[in-house]
């Protein structure tokens, strides 16, 4: 009888163990857009990609999905998402100068889509047609990337 009760046990934990594991190395991206951006998960959204990175003071999440102009509207204007302010994110430092310069927004893209891609492993292909607009929260920020032309939209939780 407590050779049973010892099993069964040792075969909950194990269950235990086995769902926190999943849960780290096999991500939800339904719940991490529900956790990241809003919930419910608006009707418009299909298939939603999903990459993170991490370190010991910040994380990187990023979700690919497509949404209707109507619900990305309302995302936008619900949570006080703002156009990006150029002056302030199309910069880099210039490691000849020592400064920070101006840069022109195919850069600013290309630098997240390298970004994006060496961290998440994550493909997303932005040109000029994309609109930015982000939301300021603590230490991090949250963007949204969106294609003018299409219904191809890329968010990311930068936080350091």
């Amino acid at each position: 009888m407590k050779t049973r009760i010892k099993i069964a046990i040792v075969l909950a934990i194990i269950i235990v163990v086995g769902f926190f594991v999943a849960q780290q190395f096999f991500p939800n991206p339904k719940k991490s857009f529900e956790q990241l951006v809003v919930k419910p998960v608006p009707n418009s959204i299909g298939t939603i990609e999903e990459g993170s990175f991490r370190t010991m003071d910040s994380v990187l999440r990023v979700l690919h999905f497509q949404i209707s102009k109507t619900d990305l509207q309302s995302l936008l204007d619900s949570q006080h998402f703002a156009p990006i302010d150029e002056s302030e994110e199309f910069k880099q430092w210039d490691q000849n100068s020592k400064s920070e310069v101006k840069i022109q927004k195919e850069d600013y893209l290309n630098s997240w889509k390298q970004r994006i891609h060496e961290l998440t492993k994550l493909d997303v292909n932005f040109t000029k047609t994309w609109q930015i607009f982000v939301l300021k929260e603590g230490n991090g920020r949250k963007y949204f990337f969106f294609d003018t032309n299409s219904t191809e939209v890329v968010f990311i939780a930068d936080a350091h």
